[in-house]
């Protein structure tokens, strides 16, 4: 389109020379311009459809025909001038719908004419445009309501042999593009077809993405008992950012928006006549630049023309356009000032009513609410126009309405819905006026009120349903806001049902996927969800929340260059959305998605970074209970891991500042196993005690369910357990014991547990000196175990000490003999506990005499440990025993393999052993073999 007004005139001379310069000017830029932009696509067969697509316009300008020709269906679509590459696939394309195709190239303002010749009349087509990218698509496609056709070929032809002496004609436009130029102009008063809404309900027919496998959308549905109560509560500390407000715009605003006024001056042979027509054609054509010259120097010429008021509507109109292209507020002051004028100029115009209604949508819609109260008053104030009934005064009423609630004013904007929905004439603006209290207390936070004017309005105005999706999303979000979250998705569902196109489906639908996760769904449900959203809505700014849950919840399985790149992308994608909080939101997620994967210092040095930063807009207890969140798992990890000193560090680095005002039990419980690991029992006692109490202090209270939920923390008979053991280390033997018999249900601990209260148990009692109870504690336990067979070694080592001690040798050997047999079976006893029953085997035959049976358990011993552990004793102990039996050469073996840097003691035993032998002579070869002793006898 040519802009005229950067090539303007200083001045203006004359009407011809003027309206030269318009012509010459737009034909040069028109020229050039279709020179530089011609429009390119393809065409191709997708599925069961033939689709075109054409790019390389920002504005379209088309047209479509459906016509009959000869008997033949043919579509003509009217486009900006092809390429010739585009012309060339065109021309070749042909298919079972679209037989043949071709392109007029002189078709009206140097367009081009696409003629698409069908196969039959059961072909329908759908034209529609795209927004980023631009593109026109054409789709062609069999109407599946029409009658089957055997061959549609075989129907075109026969009807080629029809006769008919009709011209051709259209059938059915498809789309059009253009403005219908021959509209009545405005009329005198604001006039409202009744009965809009009314209709508008019933059209079942909706634009958007459905699901023709599950329309309820049923898949989001959750029984009453499949709520878990445990996933409710643990839901409270997760982050759910609120989502804006649905406004729904007002509807007679939005049509007065798109049916602006039309200007008509009849013609006349005057002069002046003809510089108001050029006027007109300039605003028409919208070369705005040159009409506000031409305006002024016609102004100038003709003071008290006819056309004045015309004029000055045109304008007006033409400043706000300005204003809306280019965003210069002189031009929307202009236009304001302007339209003010021309009211007041002429009250008695078709125009001034509408005008009057229209400033004070404008400033409005501007987001100059106190402006547009005093415009709307103003116009309910005039007396000179419609009565006290006028439907525009209503429109002022309902416009001073949204007014107050965007200056908080709730109750004058209720006052004003109020009046409207009880005095208004067209029952339209009532049923308006009742949908949008809701929307005054939503903004009030006021969710229960909002909640139950929706309600109202959906019962008293059902017509309304299909209009007004407010009253379905916003009253969805209220009741998330409440906690009421089954009626919360119930309500979500209905919206995305009935509003699937709209820009808050997105919303909508990451709410219900968030709504199933706070109901404890299964996680592949959750996550559908979130994937059903980016799939229907993409990139579009509205889906980044659900992008970011998916994007947070796929960290745990990623690789660190993998999870490097989802940070990044998480991060980007918050900047495409306009969310209070959307970055606090997005480090949340990056931080739970290192959560998730184990890497809980990255996650607290990510938060307390945020919040470093953000000091007075940060959520403080959000932020603060995932950090220390994250600090006790690192902790709880630490200690699992058995590296209580990193684990003290942790717990040293934040005590003083995270962790300082922090209320967490399991915190203080991690504390007091790592103390306890480092031998450090009497701080164990004090984290540990204080644990207990608590809980103590809080059970069977709805506190002590929620920290249950929430936090990692020990039964009361697992801290009563680790106190028994403190205590036993501390020497306070009757404490210990008194610990030991609070534990109520040893039978629910774990099996790990289970074992250690019984080696408490007798080490308390073998303290006693009752070995005879200790024996049966342990023999009973070791009859009935089911559990993990490692797990009773060390029971069975301690058993056979007892037995040792009751001087009872046979059932020692059976106790540790059991042992053996666990570590063959298994192969997971302690090596610890193995290589202490293989030395005790072997100790207790060599006390009987059974050196056969002593030198098998501890030759198994060294050839077992002797590589890890110190046994040089074991290995003199093996050799001695060869030794006093007179088998020298076998002694002299043994103790010819002594290992490690610490064996010189036994070393040096060995060989007074063989020196001092009455046989030295005669097995001096052996001694040899030695290299100490080799190196001595030479040195002698």
């Amino acid at each position: 389109m040519c802009n005229s007004r950067a090539k303007g005139r200083e001045g203006v001379q004359g009407v011809n020379t003027l309206r030269n310069l318009i012509v010459a000017g737009c034909l040069f830029f028109g020229l050039a311009s279709a020179q530089a932009a011609k429009v390119n696509g393809i065409i191709n067969f997708q599925g069961d459809t033939v689709h075109m697509e054409l790019s390389g316009q920002q504005n379209w300008d088309y047209d479509v025909k459906r016509l009959d020709k000869k008997g033949q269906v043919v579509v003509e679509m009217t486009v900006p001038a092809l390429d010739e590459s585009t012309i060339g696939s065109l021309s070749s394309f042909k298919s079972d719908f679209v037989t043949s195709v071709a392109v007029d190239r002189k078709g009206p303002d140097g367009k081009n004419v696409i003629q698409f010749t069908l196969s039959g009349e059961d072909i329908e087509t759908f034209d529609y445009l795209t927004d980023q990218p631009s593109r026109l698509i054409m789709d062609f496609y069999v109407n599946p309501s029409a009658k089957p056709k055997k061959d549609s070929k075989a129907v075109a032809k026969k009807d080629t042999q029809i006769p008919t002496e009709l011209p051709a004609k259209d059938l059915k436009p498809v789309a059009k593009a253009k403005t219908d130029k021959n509209r009545k102009p405005a009329a005198d008063t604001l006039a409202i077809a009744d009965q809009g809404v009314g209709f508008a309900a019933n059209d079942s027919v909706k634009s958007g993405i459905f699901d023709g496998g599950d329309p309820d959308y049923s898949r989001f549905s959750v029984k009453d008992y499949e709520i878990k109560e445990e996933a409710m509560i643990r839901a409270k500390d997760n982050y759910y950012i609120p989502f804006p407000m649905l406004e729904t715009p007002v509807s007679y605003w939005e049509k007065m928006k798109i049916t602006p006024a039309i200007y008509q001056i009849s013609p006349q042979s005057t002069e002046e006549n003809k510089q108001a027509r050029l006027l007109l054609t300039l605003f028409e054509k919208q070369r705005y630049g040159v009409y506000l010259k031409t305006q002024a120097w016609f102004k100038d010429k003709y003071p008290k023309s006819e056309y004045n008021e015309v004029i000055d509507f045109m304008t007006a109109d033409v400043h706000l356009a300005l204003w809306q292209e280019e965003g210069r507020m002189k031009d929307y002051d202009e236009a304001m000032q302007k339209y003010k004028e021309a009211v007041a100029k002429y009250p008695r115009s078709p125009l001034a009513e509408r005008t009057s209604v229209k400033t004070g949508f404008l400033a409005l819609e501007k987001g100059d609410a106190l402006n547009s109260l005093r415009l709307f008053q103003e116009h309910i104030d005039n007396k000179k126009f419609s009565g006290k009934e006028s439907v525009s005064k209503d429109l002022a009423r309902l416009g001073m309405g949204l007014a107050f609630m965007k200056l908080n004013k709730w109750t004058d904007a209720i006052a004003q819905f109020d009046q409207v929905e009880k005095e208004a004439t067209n029952r339209d603006l009532k049923v308006e006026a009742a949908y949008r209290r809701g929307d005054v207390w939503v903004r009030g936070k006021n969710y229960a009120k909002a909640v139950d004017e929706y309600q109202k309005a959906l019962k008293k105005y059902p017509e309304g349903q299909g209009s007004y999706p407010n009253a379905f999303f916003n009253q969805a979000e209220s009741l998330f806001m409440m906690n009421k979250y089954p009626q919360s998705l119930d309500t979500y569902r209905e919206f995305v049902k009935k509003f699937p196109s709209s820009n808050h489906s997105a919303f909508a639908m990451t709410r219900m996927g968030e709504l199933l996760e706070i109901f404890g769904a299964d996680k592949s449900r959750v996550m559908g969800a979130y994937l059903e959203t980016y799939f229907r809505y993409g990139e579009t700014p509205n889906a980044v929340i659900a992008r970011l849950r998916l994007l947070s919840a796929r960290m745990k399985g990623m690789k660190p260059k993998e999870v490097n790149h989802a940070v990044e992308e998480i991060m980007s994608l918050a900047k495409k959305i306009d969310l209070p909080n959307i970055e606090q939101f997005a480090t949340v997620m990056v931080a739970d998605g290192y959560t998730h994967r184990g890497e809980h210092q990255k996650a607290v040095d990510l938060l307390s970074k945020y919040y470093k930063e953000h000091p007075t807009s940060v959520d403080v207890p959000l932020l603060t209970n995932r950090i220390v969140s994250n600090i006790n798992d690192k902790l709880e990890s630490e200690v699992n891991e058995g590296n209580f000193i990193k684990a003290l560090k942790t717990h040293s680095q934040y005590a003083d500042n995270w962790l300082k005002n922090s209320k967490r039990l399991d915190t203080k419980y991690n504390v007091g196993r790592a103390f306890e690991m480092a031998g450090v029992p009497v701080e164990a006692e004090r984290y540990y005690k204080d644990v207990l109490n608590r809980i103590y202090a809080i059970r069977g209270t709805a506190e002590a369910k929620e920290i249950q939920v929430k936090e990692q923390i020990p039964s009361e008979d697992e801290l009563n357990l680790r106190l028994s053991n403190v205590f036993t280390q501390e020497q306070k033997y009757n404490q210990a014991y008194d610990y030991l018999k609070n534990i109520k249900a040893p039978e629910k601990m774990d099996e790990k547990a289970q074992i250690e209260r019984v080696n408490i148990a007798v080490r308390l009692l073998e303290k006693r000196g009752d070995n005879d109870s200790a024996v049966r504690y342990l023999g009973e336990l070791l009859r009935t175990w089911k559990g993990q067979p490692q797990l009773v070694a060390e029971p069975y080592l301690k058993l056979a000490e007892l037995q040792v001690k009751q001087s009872k040798p046979d059932e020692a050997i059976q106790s540790l003999e059991m042992i053996d047999k666990l570590q063959s079976d298994s192969g997971k006893i302690s090596p610890v506990i193995h290589a202490k029953a293989l030395e005790m085997m072997g100790d207790i035959y060599l006390d009987k005499k059974q050196q056969d049976l002593a030198t098998g358990s501890y030759e198994k011993l060294l050839e077992k440990y002797e590589d890890n552990r110190p046994l040089s004793s074991i290995r003199y102990k093996l050799g001695q025993i060869y030794f006093k039996a007179g088998e020298i050469q076998k002694a002299a073996e043994v103790w010819n393999d002594f290992k490690g840097d610490k064996s010189g003691f036994w070393k040096n035993l060995a060989q007074e052993q063989l020196k001092n032998s009455e046989w030295r002579d005669g097995y001096k070869k052996y001694i040899k073999r030695i290299p100490a002793m080799s190196e001595n006898e030479q040195g002698q």
